[in-house]
């Protein structure tokens, strides 16, 4: 059975006292606590959302105004839940994606060609889900067989008209339905302005180095990189992607005569928010971020009273420990340290109880044993402030 590595961790304390360690469901917590009026707002403009949805699926007659607004739906119901939980990573990518949507829409729904074109290029996908056969080796027997067969018949009802589309609209359709490009679309529909903070979104989307942004800053002089949600990412998105989608909302209530005035005044209300969620998320961050950049996983060489030396996986910031292999190369470590602690340069505690004479090796790196548990530093240390040993850094003579 694993151990919970996170047991030693005072979640009593904020993130930024114990180096930043925190939970996804801890941060989604705080956020809701924060922002307690949030949920209603977003309640309020789902119900009216649900019922142009409702509408807009049973009276659009454009086929691909309809598969755009599927896309824009799922992907508004996908920000929701991004927002609700700090994810700005999510949120960005969702953004992007909503602005592609609305300028999509009004494309194919002031084109008859356009459209065609968008529908046609189903072909295109059916062609390389046909070719996906990557995952057979995975699949046994029938089920294998099943899948193939499956794989072959997509691949084969969609040639034709692939092939015709190919024929009709050039080799270049297989890369993008549309003959123009998204720019000169978003110029085309009144949406243009709006380009450079897609270009922004899509510096997540294409892992451009400015894209960290909200999980990477410096800290007494240091590089530090954090994993999990971004909530600056997340404030900005909040904004540009509601903005986005109530554009879409807008679209469609000019082009289909769909009354949407309802659902307009909850989408701005939650606009008119983004101040309040925006300056919550940033006092939310500040108690995320460590005050001290925290310390590297290190190397533990632990000599046992029997002379034996076992390496071990220490993770400081959990007071955690596996057991590890020994680096490369260590044999000459291993003989110096014990020469070392029978010179008696260790000052060794005398409430050991067993436990080994234990360093911290610079300038190495060690990895866990495959398969090895986590158990507490406690059992390696003795009792005190860690870390309680000798930091022991050999280095071969030159």
């Amino acid at each position: 059975m694993a151990v919970d590595k996170y047991r030693e961790v005072n979640f009593n304390v904020l993130p930024s006292e114990r180096f930043g360690i925190y939970s996804r469901k801890e941060v989604s917590t705080v956020i809701r606590m924060a922002l307690a009026d949030f949920p209603e707002l977003l309640s309020a403009t789902l119900e009216e959302l649900h019922v142009i949805t409702r509408v807009f699926f049973t009276e659009t007659a454009n086929k691909a105004a309809a598969i755009v607004g599927n896309h824009a739906f799922n992907d508004f119901d996908g920000l929701v839940d991004a927002l609700l939980s700090g994810d700005g990573r999510g949120a960005a990518r969702i953004s992007r994606s909503l602005y592609e949507h609305l300028v999509n829409y009004c494309e194919v729904m002031s084109s008859t060609i356009a459209a065609e074109r968008y529908m046609a290029h189903s072909a295109v996908t059916a062609e390389l889900l046909g070719n996906l056969t990557h995952g057979l080796p995975h699949l046994k027997g029938v089920e294998q067989k099943r899948e193939r067969s499956r794989l072959a018949k997509l691949k084969r009802d969609c040639m034709s008209d692939l092939k015709s589309a190919i024929l009709k609209f050039g080799t270049a359709f297989r890369r993008d339905w549309s003959s123009s490009n998204l720019y000169d679309r978003a110029s085309k529909h009144g949406y243009g302005d709006k380009y450079d903070i897609y270009r922004l979104l899509s510096h997540v989307t294409h892992g451009s180095c400015g894209g960290v942004m909200g999980n990477y800053s410096a800290i007494a002089g240091l590089n530090v990189h954090r994993t999990g949600p971004s909530l600056g990412l997340a404030a900005l998105s909040y904004l540009e992607g509601l903005t986005f989608f109530r554009d879409f909302i807008k679209e469609i209530g000019a082009r289909q005569g769909v009354e949407t005035r309802q659902l307009l005044a909850s989408l701005n209300s939650l606009i008119a928010y983004w101040p309040t969620y925006r300056l919550a998320l940033r006092v939310i961050d500040r108690r995320l971020w460590p005050s001290s950049p925290p310390p590297s996983p290190t190397p533990i060489m632990a000599l046992y009273p029997n002379g034996r030396i076992r390496w071990f996986y220490w993770e400081p910031t959990l007071n955690m420990m596996k057991a590890a292999n020994p680096p490369p190369g260590s044999d000459w470590i291993e003989k110096s340290f014990r020469e070392h602690v029978r010179g008696g340069h260790v000052d060794i505690p005398s409430n050991m109880d067993g436990r080994p004479v234990s360093s911290a090796v610079e300038n190495t790196q060690v990895f866990p044993k495959e398969g090895a548990e986590w158990f507490t530093a406690t059992a390696i240390f003795p009792p005190g402030p860690k870390p309680e040993i000798s930091w022991f850094n050999p280095r071969p003579d030159v």
